[in-house]
């Protein structure tokens, strides 16, 4: 994981068919937000690239880590803007018939990134582990974004995503972050 990724601007990038798209869940955040979550401009673009993507008959890929990732993310802005003050305890809020409502909310919308993407996951023991937490303990990734930076390399997938801490792991990044855009030429 000591090789820099290449990124590419995801708002000029020109997909194959065929060709296989991990999109993170802060991409699937921007596509598909919830209610308490103001859209930045870069949304919109990454919806542009979202819909080129399946134009061009590119598959959108998805696995279990960013799936919960988007839940849980979900649910928590929803908290954060809305619930906080009435249920001070985040638990008692997800079992309350509030929290219920957003939980519907965000199920349906994982329902929708289903029906878009092909479900695919990495085993866990074809993932160089030693390298992943290697990377975490100096503190070059996060265990997640090292897990999905593996599992592009793995596959030979392309990372569609906004995260400007993805800077190692050689593999290939569509985002229109400029700060990973200039860190990842």
């Amino acid at each position: 994981m000591k090789t820099k990724n290449k990124a590419h601007d995801a708002a000029s990038y020109i997909f194959s068919a065929g060709e296989h798209i991990l999109i993170d869940a802060n991409i699937w955040l921007y596509l598909l937000p919830p209610t308490a979550q103001p859209a930045p401009w870069w949304a919109a673009v990454y919806s542009g690239t979202f819909s080129r993507l399946l134009h061009a008959k590119a598959q959108p890929v998805v696995d279990a880590l960013i799936l919960s990732e988007y839940l849980n993310r979900y649910v928590r802005l929803e908290y954060d803007a809305s619930w906080r003050t009435h249920y001070p305890k985040f638990k008692d809020f997800r079992k309350s018939a509030d929290g219920i409502k957003v939980l519907h909310a965000a199920v349906a919308e994982i329902k929708q990134i289903l029906k878009t993407s092909a479900p695919h996951d990495t085993p866990l023991g074809n993932i160089d582990i030693p390298a992943v937490l290697g990377e975490v303990q100096n503190g070059t990734v996060d265990f997640n974004d090292g897990l999905l930076i593996q599992t592009c390399r793995l596959n030979g997938w392309k990372l569609l995503t906004h995260d400007r801490d993805m800077t190692m792991g050689g593999v290939n990044l569509l985002t229109t972050n400029k700060i990973l855009l200039q860190a990842c030429p």
